[in-house]
C-alpha cells in the first residue's frame, strides 16, 4: 500500500471517527443570563451559557446527559439545543458563510423533563428523539461503556468556548448585544487516576483525569463541559469503523485547564438508574 493510500485512509477513518462522536453529542445553550467576563471584549457583561450533551438510550427513554452547571438556573424552557447537522464541509472561522451557522433550537417543554444529580455534578434531561434533530444516534448506555483503565487512551468531544467565533453584533435599545458561532472540538488523553497535584476532594471510585492537549483545541477546556469522554477498542477488526463505548462525562478542569475531570460511567449509570430505574 502506497504512502499516498494510507494517507486518504487515515484521512477518511479521521472524517468518520469525529462523524460518529459529533452524532452522539448535542450543545447546549441555556437562556438563563449570567454576569462575567466577555470574551471578545474582556468587559463585565452578561449571556447566556453554553455547554455539551451526550444523546443516550436508556432501555426505551431517549435522554441527554450533561453537567448540572450547564443547566445552571434553568427550565426546559430555558434551553435550546444544536446537533450534528448532517453533510458537512470544514471551514476555517475566516472563510464561513450565513448558510454555514446554525442556530440552536428551543427544547419543547411539554416532552422534555430535567432531573439533577444530589450528589455529583450530573444532569439528564428526557426528551422525545425528534425534538434534537434528525441526525442524532443516541448510543446504548445499558451496554455500551466502561470504565477505562489508567493509562488508557480515550477521545472527549464537545463545544469548547476558545473555539468560538464573533459572529454578529445588534443594538438591543443602549445595548450592544453579540452572538458568537461555536465549532465542535475533541481531544485525546491518557486516563489517570492518581497525579500528585489532587486534593482529597478526588475520588478516584468516581473520576479520573484526562490532560488536555493544547494543540488545535484552545488554551482551556472550557465547554466541554456536558461532554462525553469515548474509550475505543485497540483490537483489529476485519473491517474497520468507528466503533466507540461511553466512557464518562466531562465536569471540571484542574491546573487551570490543563487536566480534565471525567465522572466515570459506572458513576453516570448509577445516576441514571435512580432516577429512570433498571433495565
Amino acid at each position: 500500500m502506497s504512502d499516498e493510500i494510507r494517507a486518504i485512509l487515515r484521512d477518511q477513518a479521521g472524517k468518520a471517527s469525529i462523524q460518529r462522536l459529533w452524532k452522539h453529542t448535542v450543545s447546549i445553550v441555556n437562556g438563563v443570563r449570567i454576569s462575567g467576563t466577555d470574551p471578545i471584549t474582556k468587559r463585565r457583561a452578561d449571556g447566556e451559557q453554553f455547554g455539551s450533551g451526550c444523546a443516550a438510550l436508556w432501555g426505551k427513554q431517549h435522554l441527554i446527559l450533561t453537567a448540572e452547571h450547564v443547566l445552571q438556573g434553568a427550565e426546559v424552557s430555558d434551553l435550546r439545543v444544536f446537533s450534528y447537522p448532517g453533510a458537512f464541509q470544514y471551514r476555517p472561522a475566516a472563510d464561513l458563510r450565513k448558510e454555514d451557522v446554525v442556530d440552536a433550537v428551543p427544547l419543547r417543554a411539554d416532552n422534555a423533563v430535567i432531573h439533577r444529580c444530589g450528589w455529583d455534578d450530573l444532569a439528564l434531561i428526557v426528551v422525545e428523539p425528534d425534538d434534537i434533530g434528525e441526525n442524532v444516534e443516541f448510543f446504548d448506555l445499558g451496554n455500551d461503556w466502561i470504565d477505562p483503565a489508567e493509562g488508557e487512551p480515550v477521545h472527549c468531544f464537545g463545544f469548547p468556548s476558545d473555539s468560538h467565533v464573533p459572529w454578529e453584533s445588534f443594538m438591543v435599545g443602549n445595548k450592544e448585544e453579540r452572538t458568537v458561532a461555536v465549532y465542535p472540538g475533541t481531544f485525546d488523553g491518557i486516563v489517570t487516576y492518581s497525579p500528585k497535584f489532587l486534593s482529597r476532594k478526588f475520588d478516584p471510585e468516581r473520576y479520573y483525569l484526562v490532560p488536555f492537549t493544547q494543540v488545535n483545541e484552545g488554551k482551556h477546556p472550557e465547554g466541554y463541559s456536558g461532554g462525553g469522554a469515548w474509550w475505543e477498542s485497540d483490537q483489529p477488526d476485519l473491517i474497520w469503523r468507528p466503533n466507540y463505548k461511553f466512557a464518562g462525562i466531562c465536569t471540571s478542569c484542574y491546573q487551570d485547564g490543563a487536566f480534565e475531570q471525567v465522572v466515570k460511567a459506572s458513576a453516570v449509570r448509577r445516576f441514571v438508574e435512580e432516577v429512570l430505574g433498571q433495565l
